[in-house]
């Protein structure tokens, strides 16, 4: 069956461009932010767990078995986890929106509080009671629920200010480890790419497993080269973000050939495919899409060819994916994405087939 969907996908131009400028930040600019320009940090959560509802019976936890992940993921992200409980019934809109295009993963964002600024602290902060609404929300619509720790160019936590980073996340697993429709994604784009990414990713994955947490957990090396994690719970992934622009999508054949490059082709080193053959892992490609704004149809087309094929790659190859706003940085549903086609049937938590058709 065929299924149109609003998606998103971050090609290797912009990521390595990128890289090179978050880097130059982390490392001039990571002591930038004043302690009374950031947002107040997390507090311990509270004893109250009244909003959260019981852990459902029967959910398929994701899994990755032979380099493959058990449960076909495919999503979108950009939903504000704050939202939840600011405009619970816009966040429950999008859960359904995302349901409505035959998908089944959200990826609701919060920044760092000891990175993010005030300012970013108002509409991204994290929230004890918006993460129990959230859990809540997306346990009842049968939508797995990517924990994204999100951070973009303030300061980067991981290097930073790991204590605090691993103290946050010993909260967040030891209150939501009975949720098996979660997935922990432990920061998002670290920018410093230094050869001791492996080691704090390490200490995340120990400290999840050390909690009793069986989720899947998902690294990521930005830019970086991918690196090995031992994982006593065997159930981690690889991840990388992919956009298509004018740099790496000239043309829908470029396009195409970019989106099996970084995915497909074991020729490059640094591809998923090398990634999970070399470590043993699976792969998650949690944020991506088109990077810019085509200028013309042609344009738009090579985008969408780009994105279209990591979408069947992923499919062909277990490979999860969960784009960002919808596929180009839209706030609406009627996005380029919209263009994109699947052709797996993308289960609720529950294992159950169609109720988000």
């Amino acid at each position: 069956m065929i299924h149109q969907l609003g998606l998103a996908f971050m090609g290797g131009f912009r990521g390595r461009v990128l890289a090179v400028v978050a880097w130059a930040i982390c490392v001039l600019g990571s002591t930038g932010l004043n302690a009374q320009d950031r947002a107040a940090p997390v507090s311990p959560p509270p004893a109250d767990k009244s909003l959260l509802p019981v852990p459902l019976e029967g959910v398929v936890m994701v899994r990755v078995e032979n380099g493959r992940l058990n449960v076909p993921l495919g999503g979108w992200g950009g939903q504000r986890l704050i939202q939840a409980k600011t405009d619970p019934k816009k966040f429950r809109g999008y859960i359904r929106a995302l349901q409505q295009r035959g998908l089944n993963c959200a990826r609701p964002l919060f920044h760092p509080p000891n990175a993010a600024n005030k300012n970013d602290a108002e509409w991204a902060r994290f929230d004890w009671e918006a993460m129990d609404r959230a859990v809540a929300i997306t346990q009842e619509e049968g939508i797995y629920f990517l924990v994204d720790y999100h951070n973009w160019l303030f300061n980067d936590t991981i290097h930073a200010d790991e204590a605090t980073w691993l103290k946050n996340w010993g909260w967040i697993i030891d209150r939501y480890k009975p949720y098996k429709h979660l997935i922990f994604e432990g920061f998002n784009e670290p920018q410093d790419q230094c050869p001791c990414m492996a080691e704090h990713y390490q200490k995340w994955v120990d400290l999840v497993r050390s909690s009793g947490a069986t989720q899947l957990c998902v690294v990521s090396p930005f830019w970086g080269k991918y690196f090995p994690i031992k994982d006593s719970g065997s159930n981690w992934a690889q991840c990388r973000h992919h956009y298509f622009g004018a740099g790496n999508s000239p043309t829908a054949e470029k396009a195409r050939k970019e989106a099996e490059w970084q995915l497909a082709n074991t020729g490059n080193a640094n591809s998923a495919a090398s990634a999970i053959a070399k470590f043993g892992c699976g792969f998650f490609m949690t944020e991506g899409g088109c990077d810019d704004k085509p200028k013309n149809d042609q344009e738009e087309a090579a985008r969408i060819a780009g994105i279209q094929r990591m979408v069947e790659l992923c499919e062909q190859r277990g490979y999860g994916w969960c784009l960002w706003a919808h596929g180009d940085w839209a706030d609406g549903f009627d996005t380029a994405g919209a263009k994109i086609k699947t052709t797996l049937s993308y289960p609720s938590i529950t294992g159950t087939i169609g109720k988000q058709k």
